[in-house]
């Protein structure tokens, strides 16, 4: 099957609900009821980012999504997530490397993102030249690319 990333469509958003709500349900269970509470919160970022939203299809499977949003002085991936039949297919990395050249296209020099220190997601991070800089939020990992 073929891999293709394309710009997510409001018909992608409840794929992307339920990939937010298995990573809450699996990495973070503690976390799920304040995660509901600020569903609307999160449904906003999704909209005004909307353009940085990508998801990534095999075939006609959604396998992944990706949501970045620019700040300051350097671009935030927010959320990568790759569903669980789909992993370690190169999903992933196609996501974050969409990500990058999204951000960079759009004059961003410093790409940003965190992630829970046990989470294997953050090998792929280090493969593709991100660097631990710190613990931030909720003692995630923060990470930084030069872009």
């Amino acid at each position: 099957m073929a891999l293709r990333l394309r710009q997510a469509r409001v018909t992608d958003l409840p794929a992307i609900y339920r990939g937010e709500e298995s990573y809450i349900r699996c990495w973070e269970p503690e976390h799920e009821a304040s995660w509901r509470a600020q569903l609307e919160r999160h449904l906003t970022r999704w909209v005004d980012n909307f353009d940085r939203l990508n998801v990534a299809l095999m075939g006609n499977t959604f396998a992944g999504y990706s949501l970045w949003t620019p700040e300051q002085h350097y671009a935030e991936l927010c959320t990568i997530h790759v569903m669980p039949e789909h992993r370690r297919s190169g999903v992933g990395i196609a996501l974050l490397e969409a990500y990058a050249l999204d951000a960079i296209q759009h004059g961003f020099t410093q790409l940003r993102l965190s992630v829970r220190p046990d989470n294997p997601a953050k090998r792929m991070y280090e493969k593709a030249g991100f660097v631990c800089s710190g613990t931030g939020a909720h003692d995630y990992l923060t990470y930084k690319r030069h872009a």
